[in-house]
């Protein structure tokens, strides 16, 4: 198996929701000990690794993905009644027509219980059942396969975001012993699924130099004109922002510079507005911000859609392609930061031909 694939199976054994990432994070810096690739945590539990480059003067660039995925929470226990809510977009089916699910018990163990409908009840809340007892604030996860590989594609509970982790670490890997001129940051976050919560933590404080590139790597649900096994989408922007045009540059030339070294390399560019992700939150605080999304079916483990109460519960899956291709974009990226040109593009458009002035002007 690839080095790749064998980081994200070695993260898919570690269920995660929002505020409930330690069992992924742990895993994600043994690995990163391992490979020893230093790191710190911030205030909020944020991972971030920092690759100096010899040249202070070039942007760096930053590469964030997030280790939680939507699952539920208990909130309350009263006359023997547990009752949980969702923590993340789950889908509607698991509310309005209960889930198979398991909990942790203090070993580790995993537990079975179900999730079954409250009638009647206005709040998105549901009862767990088939389990003795559970304290408030367990994590509950949907009872879905860890990993497999199925022809050409990758199933898990939890591609997103283990996908864009394992991608990111990988490439780390590559590139750790090489001479960088330009930085690079390797960032892990918290509590994404619940509304950006870490990242928007992590850019309001400013650990990442402000003039970083700043690039998501997400699992985004495949929209119309993208297609599993074509290649990482380069992300135009999400639901919330059009990303930044100068931070995308380095993508595009990236990709330019790994068809020559790789020419069965494919790559896809679109707007994958289904939902937000990180580089939203950087966006926001005024980080040049762009993405890398691999094309993911089952998004949130609806089969559907994750509005849809019918829908069924089933693993994510994405390209096995998709996700080795964007592990070479991201690790070139890391490595060729520093031959961007602020003014590739516009230059391009600047400059008018004389035959051309000259024709406008005769005619």
């Amino acid at each position: 198996m690839e080095r790749p694939l064998e980081i994200l199976k070695e993260l898919s054994q570690f269920p995660s929701v929002a505020f409930h990432e330690a069992l992924v994070a742990n895993g994600i810096k043994n690995i990163l000990r391992n490979s020893r690739i230093n790191f710190i945590e911030d205030d909020f539990g944020n991972i971030i690794v920092e690759l100096k480059g010899s040249n202070i003067e070039m942007p760096p660039i930053a590469f964030v993905a997030h280790m939680d995925h939507p699952g539920f929470e208990v909130q309350t226990i009263s006359d023997n009644q547990i009752i949980a809510s969702p923590l993340g977009g789950v889908p509607y089916s698991s509310i309005f027509n209960g889930a198979d699910c398991f909990v942790l018990d203090n070993n580790g163990q995993r537990i079975s219980c179900s999730l079954v409908p409250i009638p009647d009840s206005s709040d998105r809340i549901v009862e767990v059942i088939d389990i003795d007892s559970l304290k408030p604030k367990t994590p509950i996860f949907f009872n879905l396969e860890d990993f497999s590989i199925e022809g050409d594609f990758i199933y898990m509970r939890a591609l997103d975001d283990l996908a864009g982790c394992a991608a990111i670490i990988a490439a780390l890997e590559n590139i750790m012993n090489n001479s960088l001129e330009n930085t690079v940051y390797a960032v892990f976050t918290r509590a994404e699924e619940v509304g950006l919560i870490g990242a928007r933590l992590l850019a309001k404080s400013n650990i990442l130099r402000l003039d970083s590139f700043v690039v998501s790597v997400e699992t985004s649900s495949v929209v119309p004109g993208v297609v599993h096994n074509m290649g990482p989408v380069i992300r135009t922007g999400d639901a919330s922002y059009t990303f930044d045009s100068q931070a995308e540059q380095i993508l595009m030339m990236s990709s330019n510079n790994i068809k020559n070294e790789y020419p069965n390399f494919k790559f896809q560019r679109h707007l994958m507005d289904a939902g937000s992700c990180e580089a939203s939150a950087f966006m926001a605080y005024g980080y040049r911000s762009t993405g890398i999304a691999f094309p993911l079916g089952s998004w949130h483990n609806a089969t559907t859609r994750i509005k849809d109460i019918d829908s069924g519960i089933s693993s994510e899956y994405i390209g096995t392609d998709d996700f080795l291709n964007g592990v070479i974009l991201i690790q070139m990226a890391m490595e060729y930061g520093s031959t961007w040109e602020p003014d590739y593009i516009s230059n391009r458009y600047k400059e008018v031909d004389d035959m051309f002035i000259k024709r406008l002007k005769e005619d």
